[in-house]
Formats: structure tokens, C-alpha cells, sequence
């Protein structure tokens, strides 16, 4: 390979949701490093997951990074434009916001079964890898609404119609 090829060529690192981490994903990775936020850390409960995560923090395997705001922001644009708002966590935003803000000095892989991270990561850009599932088959928009007055949501984490109380649903736009 060109020394001037070589120059061009980002490297490689991986963003983990959780469920990378519930499988001890990082004590089998070896190869490129590890991402993930606090609030990933923050998912994994039980002893077994617990005990993974934090023999690979003390070993260096995972870098824990908080987003900062102006990705997360960023993120948080995007998931309104794509009608994800009320499908994704703050976990989920802090992931792709991570992944973004990686973006600038690596190429980034996010590991993650969430269809909806997923989604949203193609709408940005951003690379993924399903772990345990085959993962999302087509991107899409979608529209989050009330069946039953016609409202439209725009705020993000809004399960219920605050006109009527009804569930909103989404639909394919």
C-alpha cells in the first residue's frame, strides 16, 4: 500500500450499546478499540454483565466517553426529522452522539440489536453491526401520530397524546 493511500485511510473503532456489553463483547474483541458512554455502563445490572464491563475498564479494553452536547444535539435533530424521537432512549441518543463525535478522528462501527438506533444511524451516516439479530432489513421515516384526534408528535420521548391521552403510533411516511 502507498504511504500517501495509507495517510487517507481512517482507523477503525467500535461504539457498544448494550447489548455488547451483556455478552462480554469487549473480552473477545482485541483488535480495534472500544467505545461506549456512562450511561451504557449504566444499563448493565446484573453480576455477570457488571463483572464483564468492569474487568474491561480496569484493563483498559473499553474507553467510557461522555457525548458532548453539540452531537448529541445533532442526534437529537435527526430522530425529530426521521420520526424516531419516541422510539429512542437517552442511551440510544448518547450512542449515536458518540459515534458522531468519534467520527472526525476514526471509522466508526456501532454495535447494537436496537432496529431503531439502527435506523438512525444509517440517517446519519454512521456504520453498524448487529450482534445477536439480523438487524433492520430497510431504512425508514416515520410519522408519530394519534389515531385518534389526528395529533402530530414532535417532542421527544412522547408515548401518549397530551390532547387526548390516546398511545401514539408510527407509521412508515
Amino acid at each position: 500500500m502507498s504511504q500517501e493511500l495509507q495517510g487517507s485511510c481512517k482507523k477503525i473503532a467500535i461504539v457498544l450499546d448494550t447489548t455488547a456489553l451483556l455478552t462480554r463483547y469487549p473480552l473477545q474483541q482485541y483488535v480495534y478499540p472500544l467505545y461506549t458512554t456512562p450511561s451504557v455502563v449504566e444499563e448493565a445490572r446484573d453480576s455477570v454483565s457488571r463483572e464483564g464491563v468492569e474487568l474491561a475498564i480496569a484493563i483498559g479494553r473499553i474507553n467510557v466517553v461522555k457525548p458532548s452536547d453539540k452531537y448529541r444535539s445533532i442526534v437529537l435533530d435527526k430522530i425529530h426529522e426521521i420520526g424516531e424521537h419516541t422510539s429512542l432512549s437517552n442511551t440510544d441518543v448518547d450512542v449515536a452522539a458518540l459515534a458522531l463525535q468519534l467520527g472526525s478522528e476514526y471509522r466508526v462501527i456501532v454495535i447494537t440489536d436496537d432496529y431503531s438506533l439502527q435506523n438512525t444511524l444509517y440517517h446519519l451516516g454512521v456504520s453498524f453491526k448487529p450482534l445477536k439479530t439480523t438487524g433492520i432489513k430497510s431504512v425508514r421515516k416515520y410519522r408519530v401520530y394519534c389515531r385518534v384526534c389526528g395529533y402530530v408528535s414532535t417532542v421527544y420521548g412522547e408515548k401518549n397524546c397530551p390532547l387526548c391521552g390516546s398511545r401514539l403510533v408510527k407509521k412508515s411516511s
